[in-house]
């Protein structure tokens, strides 16, 4: 474990955390007690996250994902002892720190994190794939009895998504179009032709108005905008990222929208669609954007299907932008977060 404030652990089948059993200082829980649907019987892909007593800043599920049970239990702690959970024939230390005597609150939030492309109506021949992307995921949070509610702060959501090879970027989409329009006039136009072929995309780069990651191995990715490099620690990550790009990006942009490459190819469409909003806090000038090249966890065996996470967050002694036109997972060994 890495001693981080926020404990992940992924698995390839969500039976295996909704049976397990959570231990907290030698309380036994079991999570068949909590409502998974279907996925208790049915697989799906898993990530569960364990903390206690936050404030301020927290990472919950996807957004738009679909929220499938709530519950919180009162608890005794009678004996100090650490956080482990049983998945059967193994067990895995989530929290090393001693829990002292007393009584908690535990409280266990499950979703299903959904690739938002895929949402609405999708073909049957589709759905296999579909189901594949989905992710179980659990959120569990221990407090004491006696504090506040159990999160007071802001609640961060990452962006779920399926990318193709032209990957997503993020941007103010108002902003951006008033600079397209005073270099090329109105109308529509296929800016992957235009960055190819013109030095539109340099001098966007430049203006601090687009961050693009392109060239991706075709998946579905967590986007998570961070309020500071120290909030990897509060999300799946990994000590060092496979791929880094670094981007000049105005500071009065504070929510940019984040947006699937595709919509690059009919420039301005995109500007009619709801996407998604990621926070990039901070009065520094320059963005820098991580890729976490993960993996789930098959029992016994090791690391199974890529996790891929990328974390974006302003920071500061960057004057060099280095943008990420080639984010080819093939290259890149996966690991796990925990």
């Amino acid at each position: 474990m890495h001693g981080k404030k926020v404990q992940y652990i992924t698995t390839n089948d969500s039976r295996v955390i909704a049976n397990a059993v959570l231990k907290v200082s030698g309380v036994d829980i079991a999570m068949a007690d909590f409502d998974a649907a279907e996925f208790g019987s049915v697989q799906r892909k898993a990530l569960l996250s364990w903390s206690r007593e936050e404030q301020g800043t927290y990472y919950g599920a996807a957004v738009r994902s679909s929220k499938i049970s709530e519950r919180a239990l009162d608890i005794e702690v009678r004996v100090p002892g650490d956080v482990s959970i049983d998945l059967g024939p193994e067990e895995l230390v989530l929290d090393s720190s001693l829990i002292a005597r007393g009584r908690y609150v535990l409280s266990v939030e499950i979703y299903l994190d959904i690739p938002l492309k895929q949402f609405g109506q999708v073909p049957d021949h589709i759905k296999p794939l579909l189901e594949y992307s989905q992710i179980f995921h659990v959120i569990i949070r221990l407090r004491q009895a006696s504090d506040l509610p159990l999160c007071i702060g802001m609640e961060r959501k990452p962006v779920y998504n399926s990318y193709g090879h032209l990957g997503f970027f993020i941007a103010d989409l108002e902003k951006m179009n008033a600079y397209i329009v005073s270099r090329l006039g109105e109308g529509e136009v296929n800016l992957e032709n235009a960055f190819c072929e013109t030095e539109l995309a340099n001098e966007l780069f430049e203006e601090g108005l687009l961050i693009l990651v392109w060239g991706m191995t075709p998946t579905a990715y967590y986007v998570y905008g961070l309020d500071s490099a120290d909030d990897r620690n509060l999300v799946p990550s990994i000590e060092q990222p496979q791929f880094t790009g670094t981007y000049k990006f105005r500071s009065d942009i504070q929510r940019p929208s984040v947006v699937p490459g595709e919509y690059l190819l009919n420039w301005p469409a995109c500007l009619s669609s709801d996407f998604p909003k990621m926070t990039l806090a901070g009065k520094c000038e320059w963005v820098r954007v991580d890729v976490h090249v993960m993996g789930y966890y098959y029992r016994g065996i090791g690391t199974g299907p890529n996790f891929p996470v990328i974390t974006a967050y302003r920071s500061e002694g960057i004057d060099t932008g280095q943008p990420l036109l080639m984010v080819d997972m093939t290259y890149a060994t996966p690991q796990l977060c925990f």
